[in-house]
């Protein structure tokens, strides 16, 4: 079924009576620019540049959540440096972040209905979260899912980036909520034809591929993406299945696109197995 904005606030209102709770991290002038209560929900909204009367502070919780960036991209050779955090995230755009209590973020991984990928993914992930929170004897909320976008001057338009998640289902409600704070209509990103993160960015609207090939970016078969959120499919049904890692015929895609003869979507649900959905049309 199309991804709604009402299916983000239910499932936001969820996780909220299940003990998560939801910050919105950037400095004062970008917070009183944005919607700081998405769907009515209580987001609790934090000025790095000022100070606040918890026990922790706002740079450590942001670098516990960049260890979890970092352990979650690091994989694929592109881990988030904190000078890119700073200058390219907390300064012109805001973080939304999903958090847990610290227990509870321990005990993640041994939820009786998680099946065994899905354990796997909270082990590989979470404990070097928790192991950067102790080194800095931090006590505060521990980051399991979190979302940035960056401002464009075009209104409305934004260009996603660090989307990651720790337990398997919150990133489809961070971008989601991050999606509402900002007012976004127009959505850009980069992503890889292989990562299962296409299937969260496919929810959220048919994308267009700008390029089926990016040879600036230092990850293989990259491609750039634009949605109009929400904007979902009419049941088109794909003209060809390509393998993720299939090089060859992505930049077969990529003539296309260059030569101007046909628009290229990646189609629901943007990744099969290790194939991609694409619908060609005029």
């Amino acid at each position: 079924m199309p991804l709604t904005r009402a299916d983000i606030a239910a499932s936001a209102q969820q996780l909220l009576a299940d003990g998560y709770r939801f910050f919105l991290v950037s400095n004062g002038a970008v917070l009183e620019r944005l919607n700081r209560a998405p769907f009515e929900l209580p987001v609790t909204s934090l000025d790095f540049l000022a100070g606040h009367d918890e026990t922790w502070t706002v740079a450590d919780l942001m670098r516990v959540y960049n260890t979890l960036n970092q352990t979650s991209f690091g994989a694929k050779g592109i881990p988030l440096q904190d000078w890119v955090m700073l200058d390219l995230g907390l300064m012109p755009s805001a973080f939304l972040l999903i958090t847990l209590p610290a227990d509870r973020a321990a005990a993640a991984a041994s939820d009786a209905r998680l099946d065994d990928a899905r354990r796997a993914r909270i082990q590989s992930v979470l404990p070097p979260v928790l192991a950067h929170a102790r080194r800095l004897g931090y006590d505060g909320p521990i980051p399991v899912a979190g979302y940035c976008a960056a401002p464009t001057p075009v209104p409305d338009a934004w260009v996603g980036w660090s989307l990651c998640s720790a337990i398997p289902g919150l990133g489809t409600t961070a971008k989601g909520l991050a999606l509402e704070v900002y007012g976004a209509r127009t959505l850009t990103g980069v992503a890889q034809f292989f990562d299962p993160s296409l299937r969260v960015h496919r929810k959220f609207g048919r994308m267009r591929l700008l390029a089926a090939v990016v040879d600036l970016h230092p990850v293989p078969n990259t491609l750039i993406y634009s949605t109009d959120v929400y904007d979902q499919d009419d049941g088109q049904s794909p003209t060809s299945m390509i393998d993720c890692r299939d090089t060859a015929a992505q930049r077969e895609l990529q003539e296309k696109i260059d030569a101007g003869v046909t628009k290229v979507y990646v189609l629901a649900p943007g990744l099969v197995d290790d194939r991609v959905p694409i619908l060609e049309t005029s």
